[in-house]
């Protein structure tokens, strides 16, 4: 929602850069004059997929189908696995041949995720109703293999310690597919789900990050095998979280730089009024606060008395099927006008609910939901001549 309201800065910028083409000269008079402006602000559409950050950096990304329908993705590489690896402290010389393996395994390392949902519960919750976890491992050896975990954890903020990420597939061995002949390969593909594991309650926790360690074994194996020039073998992990959600009384918050820079000698504006027109095609609340702030961060005003609530669109098994309509006005007067000029940053304030969210209701994020805006002003000026 951030750019939503950058709006707000950047129209109160151009108020303050206007041009209004006065010529002292012509008007050939002293004191003030005090006009009034009507200004038609913004006609604007956004989507989410607009409003959601870039992070690549971070190996994720929205993926979305041919419905629309929106999955945050999360992807990230364990330790590659290759043969004298595997073998380091086996009394086995590479490359390694015979007609029979005994038992052994390899720890793969741990490995942490980070996730970075960026939400604040504050009190609130959030529930995804059908997150996946899929480990995909390439074999290219013609040895059978298993996989396991022996550890997975997840943590939120200021939380050291960690919880267990718990169920079947948390305890069971997972069998790998083993190539036919050497230098071929094959994969295997392991999903972790709400069936066998806990994972709905581990994102529902909005963690920061999670870890994860496990290990590669071999059962051993009687028939002959050959493992000389044998490829590493990987591990890929991806979570999917589908955006079918539910949330209820969740904060977001950021802080902004803010500086309008107007000339109070020679104009000021003595009252502003916002008028409002929201169209709102999201099964999203907002119950929207925005804070001025000054240079030490401290709280001086607030741009709305009581918080703006935008309604959430209506929906029919989770889809929506009426966006809602809000409309206000917001008169800024003389005295908190100059708390917005002296203000160094902006602190909006968010606290977000799904449609229905006291039940429970599941409701689904797609790519075509969008969020209309109209802005005018009315705003009195007083020129100092």
């Amino acid at each position: 929602m951030r750019k939503i309201f950058m709006i707000l800065p950047l129209f109160l910028i151009l108020i303050s850069g206007c041009d209004y083409n006065f010529n002292y000269e012509e008007i050939k008079t002293e004191g003030t004059i005090t006009p009034t402006y009507a200004v038609p602000l913004i006609d604007a559409n956004f989507t989410l997929e607009e409003l959601l950050p870039d992070s690549s950096e971070l190996n994720r990304y929205l993926e979305i189908d041919q419905d629309g329908f929106m999955t945050l993705v999360y992807k990230q590489s364990l330790s590659d696995v290759g043969v004298s690896d595997f073998l380091d402290g086996a009394p086995y010389p590479i490359g390694l041949s015979g007609p029979s393996l005994p038992a052994f395994d390899y720890n793969l390392g741990g490995t942490s995720i980070d996730l970075d949902l960026a939400i604040d519960l504050n009190g609130g919750t959030v529930t995804f109703f059908d997150p996946k976890l899929r480990v995909t491992i390439t074999n290219y050896w013609n040895i059978p293999l298993y996989f396991n975990i022996t550890e997975m954890k997840y943590y939120t903020e200021n939380d050291a310690t960690g919880k267990d990420v718990t169920g079947s597939f948390i305890t069971d061995t997972h069998d790998l597919n083993s190539p036919a002949t050497l230098n071929d390969s094959v994969s295997t593909v392991l999903e972790m789900n709400t069936d066998n594991s806990n994972i709905d309650e581990m994102l529902s926790a909005v963690p920061n990050r999670f870890y994860v360690d496990a290990d590669v074994g071999t059962p051993g194996q009687s028939t002959p095998f050959d493992l000389n020039g044998a490829h590493d073998n990987k591990a890929e992990m991806e979570i999917l979280i589908p955006l079918n959600l539910s949330m209820n009384n969740v904060a977001f918050t950021d802080t902004m730089d803010f500086d309008l820079g107007v000339n109070t000698d020679s104009v000021s504006i003595t009252s502003l009024a916002l008028n409002l027109d929201l169209n709102n095609g999201f099964p999203l609340g907002i119950k929207t606060q925005i804070y001025f702030l000054d240079e030490n961060y401290l709280i001086i005003d607030s741009l709305f008395d009581t918080r703006l609530d935008i309604l959430p669109a209506s929906v029919s098994n989770g889809v929506v099927n009426t966006p809602s309509k809000t409309t206000a006005t917001v008169n800024i007067p003389e005295n908190k006008m100059d708390n917005v000029l002296n203000a160094k940053y902006l602190m909006p304030n968010l606290i977000l609910r799904t449609t229905d969210a006291e039940n429970l209701l599941p409701v689904k994020l797609y790519s075509t939901y969008d969020l209309g805006i109209k802005m005018s002003a009315k705003m009195d000026l007083e020129l100092i001549l």
